[in-house]
């Protein structure tokens, strides 16, 4: 805990980047600044792959304008006391082109939020942060968990599934025609077993 003193989104948005590491980490739970656990290589090995997937399937609908996405971006899901998650990547499709970008807190609902399972606060919490979601009026969850190599989509008014290494992901409505491996989304990159094996 940061701060014993709550605080609204707005003051959050205006003094995060003077917290340790430029605000990285930092939430807002209840009105009250938190740092959360610094994700591990799994997380990032996690969102890197997802990310050249999504760049991948951006790259093949350019013409149609589809969304794009967002990096920690603080998605701001109750008022009074505010509360606010970053979640690792948030897809939009309102709005204009990459009008959320260089936001602290997006204005817009994303349609798609990727919330990874890595460290014990993220995981302890993300029952909690996915009824968040929903009740904003997030089409998609995803929650990648990369110690139990598994996907868990939630989507509103459905079944929750959780899917294994043998399984694939698909984008469903949302991600129309995306498709990725599960064992594909938590692999380590060649180049960085290549590295490793090198030293």
């Amino acid at each position: 805990m940061v701060t014993d003193n709550r605080v609204t989104a707005a003051e959050f948005t205006a003094t995060k980047h003077e917290l340790p590491e430029a605000g990285r980490w930092h939430e807002l739970h209840e009105g009250r600044v938190v740092l959360m656990q610094a994700p591990d290589d799994p997380h990032g090995t996690t969102v890197l792959n997802l990310s050249r997937a999504l760049a991948k399937w951006f790259h093949s609908r350019v013409d149609e304008n589809v969304g794009y996405a967002c990096h920690e971006i603080g998605v701001k899901v109750s008022t009074d006391p505010d509360t606010v998650y970053c979640p690792a990547i948030s897809f939009f499709d309102a709005g204009p082109p990459f009008g959320e970008s260089d936001k602290t807190i997006a204005d817009q609902v994303p349609r798609l939020v990727i919330d990874v399972a890595s460290t014990n606060d993220r995981r302890q919490e993300m029952r909690r942060r996915s009824l968040g979601y929903i009740k904003l009026g997030v089409e998609t969850i995803w929650i990648p968990d990369p110690y139990k190599k598994e996907i868990q989509v939630i989507r509103k008014k459905a079944h929750t599934l959780a899917l294994g290494d043998w399984q694939t992901l698909e984008g469903s409505t949302t991600l129309p025609h995306f498709r990725i491996k599960v064992a594909d989304v938590f692999a380590q990159p060649s180049w960085w077993t290549e590295s490793a094996g090198r030293t």
